[in-house]
């Protein structure tokens, strides 16, 4: 981060271009409402125990609205997404446990978080953030649960893994369906993209194992 606007006060003409071009983008992106279907993902595993795992993703969209703030650096969305995880076949050694998490992975192109001035009216900072909101806990039996609040800080460059849930699976099967979880940024010129996910995972005496499905890049 310091290092980018190092190189905004050193080649302060040519930057100046590069972030009203970038604001630009995001006084357009924040301007309209709009919705994007992600198509289905799914993904099979055969085990070293000879059992089948399989993971999917499926009624994926997101739901752009302008933020509330009306700031051209923030945005914001409403996603919903559905995970199944589900374990056939006839393996030799019994399964003892298995779980399926969703969840999303946000990056930041280019963060002004360090309180820059911008030439238009306002500043920006102290720091890119990113706010997950989703409905009340939810505890069952102590072993599942989702988290009502996330927030972490975004950096340029990196991306932000956010699960929204983890469960486990009962008769060889479980699900999570998250609709409507609001994603807001802050302080982030450029593009916000989000790229979901779903992990299925199983554990024997003898093995473990895992396979995840990615969604299609949107952005938010």
């Amino acid at each position: 981060m310091e290092i980018i606007f190092m190189g905004l006060r050193r080649y302060g003409a040519a930057c100046t271009g590069l972030l009203a071009g970038v604001l630009a983008f995001g006084m357009a992106a924040a301007g309209t409402a709009d919705a994007e279907v992600v198509g289905d993902k799914q993904r099979d595993v055969r085990t070293d125990d000879g059992w089948m795992l399989q993971v999917s993703k499926s009624q994926e969209n997101l739901d752009r609205w302008p933020a509330l703030s009306a700031v051209p650096t923030s945005r914001e969305g409403f996603v919903s997404l559905k995970a199944i995880a589900a374990i056939t076949g006839a393996g030799r050694v019994p399964v003892s446990s298995g779980t399926v998490t969703l969840g999303y992975q946000i990056g930041c192109q280019v963060d002004v978080s360090t309180g820059l001035t911008l030439g238009l009216g306002f500043s920006i900072g102290p720091n890119a953030s990113l706010n997950i909101s989703y409905p009340p806990s939810v505890s069952v039996g102590g072993q599942a649960s989702v988290s009502p609040n996330i927030s972490t800080t975004l950096k340029p460059g990196a991306i932000a893994t956010v699960p929204f849930g983890s469960k486990p699976l009962a008769a060889s099967r479980a699900s999570i369906t998250a609709d409507q979880v609001e994603i807001k940024v802050d302080a982030c010129a450029g593009p916000v993209t989000l790229r979901s996910y779903a992990t299925a995972s199983m554990s024997t005496a003898t093995a473990d194992n895992s396979v995840t499905v990615y969604g299609d890049p949107i952005t938010l």
